[in-house]
């Protein structure tokens, strides 16, 4: 009995031992293969099946051996930005770096090759996702995707949205205006309006915002799309609209902050600060970091 357990036992430990060195010696025959004829086909189907962490933990060590090969930084790197749209705060803006630094340098070295629009995608995506400072770095890239056939129903968005906010409003009107056509949302419309308004393209802009106003489920939306209307027709003196417009914003909803703050400037226009102050001080109390009741009153 005691003969036949060390013979199982041996027997599995040999087995072991055979089948891990097998196993070992096939891994090095794989590493040697995919080094030598350039084949990472296994990583790019674990980024297509969003498995992120696996391209990362088994493509750095290939990147080791070959820094400068493009195609794995473009894999690590997108892998690095998906992985980013779950992680907060630090970690997250350390995996948004880790991506730019390997896309930026993959696009580098194919420059001679076709650069994927993909990659250019993710790396305007990257930069938009590191705040309004890198948001000329985000279109530029965005742009380069959208011109090289990359399809996404959220470019023209983004691409507006980046251009409004560094103040490029010529081409913030042109992508927002595809972006309403390619996947129409409040939201857009909105963007546009205020773009239109910061043109001085008062008209078209009002036509945005009544829009807006009529068919807005957003409250936030149609309260923004009023004030803006508010906005323009205070600059261009229809202040008989302004006080129709602010009426119906009351009546709707009595602790509007920006109804308030326009009804105090209405007031001071007329002449009664003390009317004014008592709005603006209103204002302040529904919201007490609104900038524009502040500078008024301090």
């Amino acid at each position: 009995m005691t003969l036949l357990i060390l013979i199982i036992v041996g027997g599995g430990a040999f087995s072991a031992v055979f089948f891990l060195n097998v196993y070992s010696l096939y891994s090095r025959i794989a590493d040697l293969y995919r080094v030598w004829f350039n084949d990472y086909s296994f990583l790019e189907k674990n980024l297509q099946m969003g498995q992120y962490n696996i391209v990362i933990h088994e493509g750095l060590p290939y990147l080791e051996k070959r820094p400068n090969n493009p195609r794995l930084l473009r894999y690590i790197g997108e892998s690095y930005y998906y992985i980013s749209t779950s992680l907060t705060e630090e970690e997250k803006e350390e995996s948004i770096n880790r991506a730019i630094l390997y896309l930026r340098k993959g696009i580098v070295l194919s420059q001679l090759d076709v650069v994927l629009t993909k990659t250019y995608h993710v790396l305007g995506m990257s930069y938009f996702r590191k705040g309004k400072a890198y948001y000329e770095l985000a279109a530029d890239y965005l742009k380069r995707a959208l011109e090289g056939g990359y399809e996404d129903t959220t470019l023209y968005e983004i691409l507006g949205y980046c251009y409004y906010r560094i103040e490029a409003l010529d081409n913030a009107a042109i992508y927002l205006e595809k972006a309403k056509v390619a996947a129409p949302k409040d939201v857009v419309r909105l963007y546009l309006a205020h773009t239109y308004r910061d043109k001085g393209m008062y008209e078209s802009a009002v036509k945005e915002l009544r829009y807006l106003i009529e068919n807005s489920v957003d409250d936030a939306i149609y309260e923004e799309a009023f004030s803006a209307l508010i906005w323009i027709d205070f600059h261009e003196e229809r202040f008989g609209d302004v006080k129709k417009n602010l009426e119906i914003i009351l009546e709707k909803n009595e602790d509007s902050a920006f109804a308030h703050f326009w009804l105090g400037n209405l007031y001071e226009r007329e002449g009664d600060l003390i009317s004014a102050r008592k709005e603006w001080r209103r204002t302040l109390k529904i919201d007490p970091k609104h900038i524009g009741a502040i500078e008024k009153l301090y």
